[in-house]
């Protein structure tokens, strides 16, 4: 089998982005965009001369996957609130759909998306409902020697209440509401067992207060170690820029400093572990321990250390499977105090813990029950709050 790699990129983008480069030399968000664009293109255009085998019988090349799930929970703090909790019963429903191309012949193709929608019975709370989505869409080429190049489309959306106050003025939780549009870019190598991975990506966030509109992007950089019964470590490393529409520097007092845009630089660093611990991958483990660096390019009242240990541990039988996970995370800010009066900084620990087991009735039903409980730990009282989810019911896969 021979192959032939060619890469045909129009004239006209290619000078076009030229010329954009010796108009503007520096960098900005947009700039990295239409880079990224036009490697992308490069990437896709690539034309593999090969043989166009054949499967064997009884194999289908395009597989999909979709299971549809409903059930009825209770939720004690809707709101996340630290000085008014209250509980409401809800229904959940959400959608699960996974398309993907066999590795054959140089490409495969991998799509997801999923879908969540939770209801309150109970309105006087202050939030009626809360959505989640994401679509994911992956192309894969198989250039040959190990080497991969990968090519990703990301979107998600979100409408729910979430505690934003490490990157906002705010220390109340909101409901948020926004849509994230990502492309990434990249080339993986395999030497076996051990693989890297290089990737660039530019992503655009919609969102609407407390958040705000801005870009972010930057390089990202994995090395891992494949071993066992297909256990995995990894270690990555990622520096991003941010770029905000609207939002503007903030002193240390929290006054905004009026036409001075914000930005962010944020690097982070992720060892990762799954482990498999006996043949039939029964029971599993999977351990994160990450710490991100944020800093602003003013005062610094964004400036912050966080860091994230979180624990997962698995167990799957023939007809059911339970797992249990806790992740502890702590905020430092290098600059942001309590108060004028106070110079104590501020500091923040979100807890999470979760349990959840399901039973596989049939080829097709199953059903589920879960409880999660999350706690913010914090020497800001406002920051400081508690809630616990329980929920239960059937899933159907066809």
């Amino acid at each position: 089998m021979r192959d032939r790699l060619e890469c045909n990129v129009p004239g006209g983008l290619a000078a076009t982005w030229h010329d954009s480069q010796k108009m503007n030399p520096h960098p900005t968000p947009r700039n990295v965009l239409e880079a990224f664009f036009l490697f992308w293109v490069c990437v896709g255009a690539i034309r593999v001369e090969a043989e166009k085998l054949e499967l064997p019988p009884g194999i289908s090349l395009w597989n999909m996957s979709t299971s549809l799930r409903t059930g009825l929970g209770y939720k004690d703090n809707v709101t996340l609130s630290s000085i008014d909790s209250k509980g409401s019963a809800f229904e959940a429903t959400g959608l699960d759909l996974l398309v993907f191309r066999l590795p054959w012949n140089n490409w495969q193709l991998n799509f997801f998306a999923s879908g969540s929608d939770t209801r309150y019975f109970e309105r006087s709370v202050g939030v009626d409902t809360e959505q989640s989505a994401a679509a994911s869409v992956q192309l894969t080429w198989l250039l040959g020697n190990g080497w991969k190049s990968l090519s990703t489309v990301q979107y998600s959306f979100l409408n729910q209440v979430l505690d934003v106050s490490a990157t906002t003025q705010t220390q109340i939780r909101q409901q948020v509401l926004g849509h994230t549009v990502t492309g990434r870019q990249g080339v993986r190598k395999d030497f076996s067992p051990y693989w890297a991975e290089a990737t660039f990506g530019v992503s655009r966030n919609f969102f609407g207060r407390p958040l705000d509109y801005y870009w972010q992007g930057g390089p990202q950089l994995t090395v891992g170690r494949s071993y066992g019964h297909g256990s995995d470590v990894s270690l990555r490393y990622q520096i991003e820029e941010a770029q905000f529409d609207t939002f503007e520097q903030t002193r240390l007092d929290g006054t905004l400093i009026a036409g001075a845009p914000l930005e962010f630089r944020i690097q982070s660093l992720e060892l990762a572990w799954q482990h498999h611990w006996d043949t039939q991958r029964r029971w599993r483990s999977s351990t994160r321990l990450s710490a991100q660096l944020n800093r602003d390019n003013g005062p610094g009242y964004f400036d912050f250390l966080e860091y994230r240990a979180a624990e997962q541990l698995r167990y799957r039988a023939t007809t059911w499977e339970a797992s249990a996970q806790v992740s502890v995370t702590q905020y430092d800010f290098d600059r942001r105090t309590l108060s004028a009066a106070d110079p104590t900084k501020q500091s923040r620990t979100p807890i999470l813990f979760s349990l959840r087991g399901e039973k596989r009735l049939s080829k097709s039903w199953k059903m589920y029950a879960s409880y999660d409980y999350e706690r913010s730990v914090s020497n800001v009282e406002l920051e400081r709050y508690g809630s616990n989810i329980g929920l239960a019911g059937i899933e159907y896969a066809f």
